[in-house]
């Protein structure tokens, strides 16, 4: 049994404060009795423990300056540097390290508090931790499980690809019951990791057997749920391809959808056309259904894939297509060349096609390595700053100067970044902007 915290006024312990975030309450806890920092209530949880896990910056710093043991552990031999790794707040985890957190403590599962990060999924809060060279990502819990493991258990593919990148994590290693992290993520339907394990390791990873004699397919389509059957299919297209083969995104699907809306728009006006004068009422029928099938999708082509989806880019090019059609082929016959407005018309629209595909073509302004932020060498500098944790992309793993952001479509940071325009599929930056905005002066007849 546990001793039972001293209650306040209200009628609540310190466990009640904390989860409401009452910080006057546990001020006066303090004060009355500060060996209530060591108490533990349920599961061993000190009121450390249930801050940490909170995410309470402001409670861990008070529990800390008044003697809390960052070290002390609960009913399943976790520290609360276990529980801040896991939350992974990097001032928590930095504050307790300077209040002496032992980084070498491991629960009675084995488990490290890089095991903790990468199952929380915060990756600055993992490279925090692997920069203190105190760990490796070869390191194993009680059962051989691997970080790797944990991060395809959770289904976190971006931690997945933190992982593999520079090969900081073997992709085959096996666990005690001989399953692969293709094994743990094919069991839980885990479709984006699967494919990113899948892209790295190569096909052969699907002819692995664990100890029980089951492929990662196998088990696989022993799940019930739409993800697994969306897995299965996925995992069978592979399965016979040669071992060393390593799947890529298609590209062939990608031109398919980029050309869409053009070759359906051109199929429904030649239908139209063919139908007379019923062919106003086909097009009313079938332009609704052709614009719900393309406002309808999704930023990237599948939820596995990483390549942008360029449906928007081609609902553009079909606009710009068609009606270049009907002009010359209906309006430039009847005036030619008797208007001098056609022919500035055309000289007009040509400098803004040009400049159009200029905005397509440049560099929107990729961050470089060596353009990355000097001031900062690694996380700690940024936590002794007091600087967002933003400023490290995970994705890059670049310290991020000012205005600049990580698109996710475009895998790039970008400097001075607005957005990702989905019509243009393309970045844009600030500059950029002002130059569309320039662009639509331009055309605007007014």
């Amino acid at each position: 049994m546990h001793a039972s915290p001293v209650c306040c006024v209200s009628g609540g312990d310190i466990f009640d404060s904390i989860q409401r975030g009452n910080i006057e309450e546990c001020i006066q806890f303090i004060q009355n009795d500060r060996s209530i920092l060591k108490h533990k209530g349920w599961g061993g949880f000190t009121p450390l423990h249930y801050a940490a896990l909170h995410g309470n910056r402001s409670m861990v710093d008070l529990f800390l300056s008044n003697g809390a043991d960052p070290n002390l552990t609960c009913d399943s031999g976790q520290t609360s540097f276990h529980f801040a790794c896991r939350q992974g707040n990097i001032y928590i985890i930095h504050e307790m390290m300077q209040y002496g957190a032992d980084l070498r403590v491991i629960d009675l599962q084995g488990k490290t508090s890089l095991h903790h990060a990468v199952t929380g999924g915060n990756i600055a809060a993992v490279h925090y931790l692997w920069e203190t060279q105190m760990f490796r990502f070869s390191d194993t819990d009680m059962y051989k499980v691997t970080p790797l493991h944990l991060a395809a258990s959770t289904g976190n593919t971006e931690v997945v690809r933190y992982l593999l990148r520079d090969q900081r994590c073997a992709v085959d290693a096996v666990d005690q019951q001989g399953a692969t992290a293709l094994h743990v993520a094919a069991e839980r339907g885990g479709v984006e990791v699967c494919w990113t394990l899948l892209q790295k390791a190569g096909c052969r990873m699907l002819h692995q057997k664990n100890h029980s004699g089951l492929t990662p397919l196998d088990l696989c389509k022993q799940g019930k749920t739409f993800r697994h059957q969306q897995l299965t299919k996925l995992l069978r297209q592979y399965i016979n391809e040669p071992l060393h083969h390593k799947p890529r995104e298609s590209h062939v699907l990608f031109y398919w959808t980029l050309f869409f809306p053009l070759l359906s728009g051109a199929a429904i006006l030649l239908i139209a056309a063919m139908l007379g004068v019923y062919g106003g009422l086909m097009c009313g029928l079938l332009f609704p259904w052709l614009a719900r099938s393309i406002f309808t999708q999704y930023h990237r082509m599948t939820t596995y894939q990483r390549l942008p989806n360029p449906v928007y880019l081609g609902t553009l090019i079909a606009g710009l297509f068609h009606s270049l059609l009907c002009f010359y082929e209906k309006v430039m016959p009847s005036v030619w060349p008797a208007s001098p407005l056609v022919q500035i018309s055309m000289v007009h629209f040509s400098v803004v096609l040009c400049l159009l595909c200029k905005v397509l073509i440049q560099d929107p302004g990729t961050l470089k390595r060596e353009d990355a932020n000097p001031r900062f060498s690694c996380i700690a500098d940024l936590v002794e700053n007091n600087q967002s944790p933003h400023r490290f992309c995970p994705y890059c793993e670049l310290f991020l100067p000012d205005n600049t952001k990580h698109c996710k479509l475009c895998d790039v940071c970008i400097k001075d970044y607005d957005h990702h325009c989905l019509f243009l599929n393309s970045l844009m930056k600030k500059t950029t902007t002002e130059f569309i905005l320039l662009l639509s002066d331009l055309t605007d007849p007014d």
